[in-house]
């Protein structure tokens, strides 16, 4: 069945991270309008509609299915595009934090020997 999702290459997931880190004021808040709605809808926090219907797209769901071909209509391989741009969107804000000086800067895991 096609799921109307073509995996991007590297190179184009590349060049999705670059236009995502290039966006705009109108953008972000556009962005964050749909993370909002896909809350709503019962999605997870800082994930737009897009990218959770790609990846429904990728599990079978019809619904999914659906989203990303009509989405693709405005603008080729746009689920893809959509997790490229959330993915890189997500690595800004890990970033951010880590360098905000509140957190420690080595989590000790439960497997390192630390207990």
């Amino acid at each position: 069945m096609d799921t109307g999702i073509t995996p991007l290459t590297p190179e184009q997931e590349a060049e999705q991270e670059l236009e995502t880190r290039r966006e705009g004021y109108v953008h972000r808040v556009l962005v964050a309008f749909d993370q909002f709605a896909n809350v709503v809808l019962g999605g997870e926090p800082d994930e737009t509609i897009s990218s959770r219907s790609a990846r429904a797209a990728t599990e079978g769901k019809w619904w999914g299915i659906l989203m990303s071909k009509f989405l693709d209509l405005f603008q080729r391989d746009h689920g893809a595009d959509a997790e490229a741009g959330d993915l890189e969107r997500a690595k800004e804000v890990e970033s951010l934090e880590e360098d905000s000086g509140t957190l420690p800067k080595e989590k000790a895991g439960p497997h390192d020997g630390s207990n």
